[in-house]
């Protein structure tokens, strides 16, 4: 990334701003899942979103911070290696975002605050060395997903069985995507490594009670997108990293399913085709913008 970008651009670029889409979902499943039904729009359910969309982006700015001096050698156009970002700044922003997500969590009790911490705790092992090993970074990584969800919950008393089975889904599958990500620099993928977020599909289908048929729609809809992406891959028709961040966009889809599989009727038809809407924005603006 050049240093000429325009500041907009750089911050854009430095939180990822496709997978910022995907990321206000796991607090929504969790939370209406969690839920009774939803009669009236429920304003507490923008606490743990906003809360998640700054442990997020603090976390993406974290781990730039780590990777300084590699990006330097491998990737000196990104942003703070070219010069367009200033580490201090991006430290205070670290710092402030941080800060302004545990507030947020705070008026959900001391299970949300409790929640936003471990977040905070998983992202910063995260960052500062687990992703360098190999079975514990990838899980610690689906952990932070998971723990996202389970903030939604937090709101709204607590996780049950439905929410338990969100959270172990989408935990496994961005473990899964994580695992593969690693692979982003080398020749190629081992094989087992390009269709393991098959378990994504897998564990939906097999944690899910109840499924309705617009649920079961999504979740083919979900297992087909991620099978197109690895097959391209396998097949070596689609680069390595553009793929990753398909493979991140898919959550949308899988959210989706998840709120189709709560009590909230309505309320969850409602977030559930908003989440799928959302698919074509994330891909047009990752066009513009890296997301892994």
């Amino acid at each position: 990334m050049s240093a000429s970008r325009s500041p907009l651009h750089t911050w854009l670029q430095l939180f990822r701003a496709p997978n910022l889409f995907t990321v206000p979902g796991d607090p929504l499943a969790g939370f209406l899942l969690a839920s009774p039904a939803l009669v009236t729009f429920n304003p507490h359910l923008l606490l743990p979103i906003g809360a998640s969309l700054c442990f997020y982006a603090a976390g993406l700015l974290l781990n730039d911070l780590m990777d300084l001096a590699e990006d330097r050698a491998e990737r000196p156009d990104r942003p703070l290696p070219s010069g367009g970002a200033r580490p201090s700044h991006v430290w205070l922003a670290a710092a402030g975002l941080t800060a302004l997500g545990l507030a947020l969590c705070a008026p959900g009790g001391m299970k949300a605050l409790a929640t936003g911490f471990g977040i905070v705790l998983a992202v910063a092992a995260y960052d500062c060395g687990l992703k360098k090993i190999p079975v514990l970074g990838v899980v610690n990584m689906g952990l932070c997903r998971g723990l996202s969800v389970f903030l939604g919950t937090t709101f709204v008393g607590g996780c049950g069985c439905p929410a338990g089975g969100a959270a172990l889904a989408i935990m496994c599958y961005i473990a899964a995507v994580t695992h593969l990500a690693r692979y982003e620099t080398t020749s190629g993928a081992p094989t087992y490594a390009i269709f393991l977020p098959l378990i994504g599909p897998a564990a939906m289908a097999g944690l899910a009670k109840g499924m309705n048929p617009p649920a079961l729609a999504v979740l083919v809809l979900a297992a087909a997108m991620i099978v197109f992406t690895l097959i391209r891959v396998w097949k070596k028709k689609a680069p390595l990293p553009p793929s990753i961040g398909a493979l991140i966009r898919v959550l949308l889809i899988i959210q989706a399913f998840y709120c189709l599989l709560s009590p909230a009727s309505a309320w969850a038809r409602a977030f559930a085709c908003l989440l799928i809407a959302l698919w074509p924005i994330s891909r047009a603006v990752s066009k513009r913008f890296y997301a892994s």
